[in-house]
């Protein structure tokens, strides 16, 4: 836990410098402490992706990045230190039970983020990502390998340029801070409200964001990109009813700079662009002065996620198929990009591929909805809350702005349900609505306490005491709550809750390993690069006929797929 702490407060320095140049950038003269550093989080994500191209995440990239901090506090020093005086009075003027309630929950996280990880694609994907940053940068082809690192996430750039992994193997943890600063975040908009500073009820809605901590907590002793959807996007709707009621360039800017950030983050937030959009139009008078910043952010972040795609997988758009003209030596074979396609669909539908191409679309959508375990019940709470809302919402002061986000997750839904339907893709819009509906039973200082101090202690529970997951998920892999051990305090425990053991396989020219102690189809663990499970080489091998082979002798020249008898 402390050496945690200790590197989150490196990453805070870092971020608010950054961020700090980016309102500066943007010419911000007002600025939100916490959304500043989720912009720090931005820029460096933006630097690190462009630093990837040619090289490794590694020490060198931490000296640029320290050089280039040295000399931007030397030139922004004034607004820095305005910065960090303003977090600091922000903080002191929390009344006692949001101070105790914000350190409660910040050793809690801490606690969280030092015990084992509980995310099933840690084991599968982040941490071999993440490795591969550190050790090589974007390297051509890697999708080859296993199909999951084409899945690179700003967000694993992002823990890449913040893990000293030339130092220290365990720092795996920003998800946990980004839950941290999503409830200092709310925290700071319910004290607004409740002091009567600022009683707009927004406030209130998305300052309940803490009640969902239950959720969350599981996850993110791992760099999750779906936490950080989570946190990103109640603070993007916040700042989106805020501006769609009264037009600011901070909130503006916030939904823009977020939206471009989270879409580059997951492909599945696109949406949220849209409400840039939306209040573009809505107040053309005062955004078409920022339109040359806009389109800055923008094309950078854009090309820098195509450049991103086309080194790793090959392809422009993975994970959707592409064009053929577009493609390059090292993409997929089409076979195996067309059952990578195939396969996620049927899945988020629990049905087999066979049931899957004979179904009606009842029985998808009864199959989908009846789902098992806690998929089933977000999938029902989706139509629910989808149904309810209109109703809900019809007295709202701000309706208006509500009913666009309604918009926009309708879109989103009908996407998802033409791709891949899965609840934690729409999630944003539940929690969204659900704090709305919250905000309606939850509205007097004392409600709003005795609702804090229950998710406190709602988290507190798993993580101390083992807790059987198996009514709320049947994967195995889920079966038990990771819980926190005094050993902990410390020292964390690894980014991997399987050994380190494995064996090295010769196929052709390439040397892979493969670990001995994980048990799953896509699982690597944290074993050396590069990695890829035995059951899934297998597997490729009989029914697609096709291995992963080096490009040249070198690793960081990638890799591209070979018939298994060449």
């Amino acid at each position: 836990m402390l050496f945690i702490l200790l590197s989150w407060l490196y990453i805070l320095a870092i971020s608010s410098i950054i961020g700090v140049t980016v309102n500066s950038i943007i010419q911000l003269k007002k600025q939100d402490t916490i959304i500043t550093l989720f912009l720090g989080f931005f820029g460096v994500t933006l630097l690190a992706s462009v630093w990837a191209i040619p090289f490794a995440i590694n020490a060198y990239f931490y000296a640029f990045l320290l050089i280039l901090t040295s000399v931007l506090s030397y030139l922004q020093y004034k607004s820095i230190l305005a910065f960090w005086l303003q977090l600091k009075a922000e903080t002191a003027s929390l009344s006692l039970f949001f101070k105790v309630f914000i350190t409660g929950i910040g050793f809690l996280i801490l606690a969280q983020s030092a015990s084992p990880p509980f995310v099933i694609d840690n084991e599968s994907y982040y941490i071999q990502t993440i490795k591969w940053l550190n050790t090589y940068g974007f390297t051509n082809g890697l999708v080859n390998l296993h199909v999951f690192l084409g899945q690179t996430s700003a967000w694993h750039i992002l823990q890449s340029a913040f893990n000293f992994s030339f130092i220290y193997k365990h720092f795996n943890d920003l998800s946990a801070l980004a839950l941290l600063l999503g409830n200092v975040y709310a925290i700071f908009k319910l004290q607004a409200f409740l002091s009567k500073k600022d009683t707009n009820i927004s406030n209130l809605i998305f300052g309940l964001f803490p009640l969902w901590n239950v959720f969350f907590f599981p996850f993110i002793s791992a760099p999750s990109p779906d936490i950080a959807i989570y946190v990103l996007s109640n603070i993007l709707l916040h700042q989106f009813v805020l501006c769609y009621a009264n037009y600011t360039k901070q909130a503006f800017f916030t939904v823009v700079l977020l939206s471009f950030f989270m879409a580059f983050i997951k492909l599945t937030a696109l949406p949220f662009c849209i409400l840039s959009l939306v209040l573009y139009k809505r107040y053309f008078v005062f955004t078409r002065s920022t339109t040359s910043i806009v389109v800055l952010f923008g094309s950078l972040t854009l090309l820098l996620f195509t450049i991103k795609n086309i080194i790793i997988t090959g392809n422009l758009v993975f994970p959707l198929q592409g064009i053929d003209r577009l493609k390059t030596s090292w993409s997929l074979p089409e076979n195996i990009a067309s059952y990578f396609a195939n396969y996620t669909k049927p899945y988020a539908y629990h049905l087999t591929e066979e049931a899957f191409n004979k179904a009606s679309l009842f029985i998808k959508l009864k199959s989908w909805l009846l789902a098992p375990t806690l998929h089933g019940i977000f999938n029902k709470a989706i139509i629910l809350i989808l149904l309810i809302f209109p109703i809900i919402n019809y007295k709202s002061k701000n309706k208006k702005a509500f009913y666009a986000i309604y918009t926009i997750a309708i879109i989103a839904m009908l996407f998802l349900f033409l791709t891949s339907p899965q609840y934690r893709f729409f999630f944003p819009f539940i929690l969204c609505f659900s704090l709305l509906i919250a905000s309606k039973i939850f509205r007097h200082k004392n409600s709003i306490k005795t609702v804090l101090v229950c998710s406190i202690i709602l988290v507190a529970i798993p993580l101390f005491f083992k807790i059987d997951n198996v009514q709320i998920s049947n994967n195995k892999q889920l079966a038990v709550s990771s819980t926190f051990s005094l050993e902990y305090v410390i020292n964390p425990y690894k980014n991997s809750k399987y050994a380190k053991k494995y064996k090295s396989i010769q196929l052709n020219k390439t040397t892979i390993h493969t670990p001995t102690e994980v048990d799953f189809f896509w699982g690597t663990g944290d074993i050396p690069l590069p990695a890829l499970n035995q059951e899934q080489l297998d597997f490729f091998k009989t029914h697609f006929q096709i291995i992963p082979q080096q490009r040249t002798k070198h690793l960081k020249d990638g890799f591209i797929s070979k018939k298994a008898t060449q």
